[in-house]
């Protein structure tokens, strides 16, 4: 019996981002693995950007593109977008990076039965803006979520559902990549392809960065990295009281269970 192939939807949010935007389209166009629709969501961008949506919708049946009627910013443009398609995944891109053809052919063989796949990202520059590379296998386990994010959002791969297993008020919990990675932890259920594929690129207009850190342990780098903006993880904890769950999952785990989701559903 052939099993069915789990489609992808790939989404996008645009804001001025004509530059670099036909090299991304291109490399998600020729992913090897087939992405059953591309969806752009472009908010309120003054350049380019429009004119080269509408010509990649035309010669591309499964590429649909909107613009929203104001400026709704990173987190509230991604999530609307994320409930717009209809793939059994989603995977995130930026307007501006390159990825490996087999990007989502290798993210999809590895997550199985786990909520949020994520791969490693090589930045690179045309022009002077900074270049750092983190050679070191992240850790993306909870507790390291609660600190600091490590999941980039332009690397995800994850399954639909996550979107209702997951916190609502994201505008006010953090960057939408930290509180998926961070839902996603408290099952137990992210993964790594641990390879570079993609091609993350800098500039001056970047809207969030991948910047060099001191990662001296001092207590200083401790309350900066806890009490940042982008960090949902201990957004999450203050709102939600999560450190009951954070508790609970460590019982479980020392027990040797897997952790029933329905103990979680007491926070969303």
């Amino acid at each position: 019996m052939t099993s069915v192939r789990k489609t992808v939807s790939v989404v996008m949010c645009t804001y001025n981002g004509a530059q670099f935007l036909s090299k991304q389209l291109d490399s998600i166009i020729s992913q090897t693995y087939p992405i059953s629709e591309i969806y752009i969501q472009d908010d309120c961008s003054t350049d380019n950007t429009l004119l080269i949506l509408e010509e990649y919708s035309k010669g591309y049946h499964n590429i649909h593109f909107s613009v929203n009627v104001r400026r709704l910013g990173i987190n509230e443009n991604f999530f609307t977008a994320f409930s717009k398609v209809h793939g059994d995944f989603i995977a995130v891109s930026d307007q501006d990076d390159i990825w490996c053809p087999d990007k989502i052919e290798k993210e999809m063989s590895v997550i199985g039965d786990n909520l949020l796949c994520f791969c490693r990202s090589k930045p690179f520059s045309d022009d002077s803006s900074s270049i750092y590379v983190d050679l070191r296998t992240p850790n993306f386990g909870l507790e390291r979520l609660i600190f600091v994010n490590v999941v980039a959002g332009h690397t995800m791969l994850f399954n639909k559902k996550l979107l209702k297993m997951s916190p609502k008020g994201y505008n006010t919990l953090g960057l939408y990549d930290s509180l998926l990675a961070f839902s996603a932890a408290l099952y137990g259920r992210v993964c790594i392809y641990d390879s570079f594929l993609v091609f993350y690129r800098r500039h001056n207009n970047n809207a969030t960065g991948a910047k060099s850190h001191d990662y001296s342990l001092n207590i200083y780098n401790l309350i900066k990295i806890f009490f940042s903006a982008e960090n949902g993880g201990y957004r999450f904890f203050v709102k939600f009281g999560a450190i009951q769950i954070l508790q609970e999952r460590l019982f479980f785990l020392a027990i040797g269970n897997p952790l029933d989701h329905t103990s979680l559903s007491f926070c969303f």
